[in-house]
């Protein structure tokens, strides 16, 4: 059955209230020690320790000839000091649309050496994500995560790789995410990123859609909140994208 209007607005306030409880919790939870993240598309050398949870929003906005939102819950859990696993929760918004559940997703990070063994410190990203429409196409995605400090600056580089499979005919994309950060201080580092994906289908070239823009990441200790603004570059891009997120140690 349909919802109205009304009852759509009420079901959306009464997700934004969860969401602000739950997340007003994890802050307010004793000992509480996330984990810095300072880019907010690239992935730096950083596993959740053994044992330890932590819980990730990410709100994303698409800035095009219209607006559109997506809203990640993320619940992370250390394995090992070396390996993680993570289920995310996704909803999307159009302008003018009510809120929905799109889909879940399920991620796993492996640290491949200890720091310091290597020039760049590299890490395994491994994910899969699900439509709840079953019309569309379930995805794997694969990343090498290449990062090095150099005192308070820090460089991360992630080549990826993104396979969507089943219905349809297969489509393949290859991309590149780069941050570069310094640490003005524990509490504060300024950044800038760029991102980039090709798609390829029967591997024939097909869009590419390339971003770049600064990044601000700030942590007190028992969470941290990180912003960065992306400017289109390609014809196929967005105009822009801004995504924000924040975690906290449960």
């Amino acid at each position: 059955m349909k919802c109205t209007y009304q009852e759509e607005v009420l079901l959306n306030r009464r997700i934004a209230i969860a969401l602000i409880a739950l997340f007003g919790v994890a802050m307010f939870t004793p000992e509480a020690r996330a984990d810095r993240r300072k880019y907010v598309w690239t992935y730096q050398f950083l596993t959740m320790p053994a044992d330890a949870t932590e819980l990730e929003f990410y709100q994303t906005t698409k800035i095009g000839e219209t607006k559109s939102w997506e809203y990640r819950v993320e619940l992370e859990q250390g394995i090992t000091d070396r390996w993680d696993f993570s289920v995310y929760q996704i909803f999307v918004q159009g302008e003018g649309q009510s809120l929905k559940w799109d889909a879940f997703q399920l991620r796993t990070r492996y640290k491949l050496a200890a720091p310091g063994r290597f020039f760049f410190d590299p890490l395994l990203y491994l994910e899969y994500n699900r439509k709840i429409d079953l019309t569309k196409q379930n995805k794997l995605e694969a990343k090498l995560i290449l990062a090095r400090d150099f005192q308070k600056i820090n460089l991360s580089i992630n080549p990826v790789y993104e396979f969507f499979f089943a219905p349809g005919e297969p489509v393949h994309e290859v991309g590149l995410d780069v941050g570069l950060s310094y640490e003005l201080s524990y509490r504060f580092s300024l950044g800038i990123e760029s991102t980039s994906r090709r798609e390829f289908v029967k591997l024939a070239d097909g869009e590419t859609s390339s971003y770049f823009g600064p990044t601000l990441s700030l942590a007190t200790g028992s969470a941290y909140y990180t912003v960065g603004y992306a400017g289109g570059l390609t014809d196929e891009s967005d105009d822009a994208r801004v995504r924000f997120l924040m975690g906290f140690h449960l």
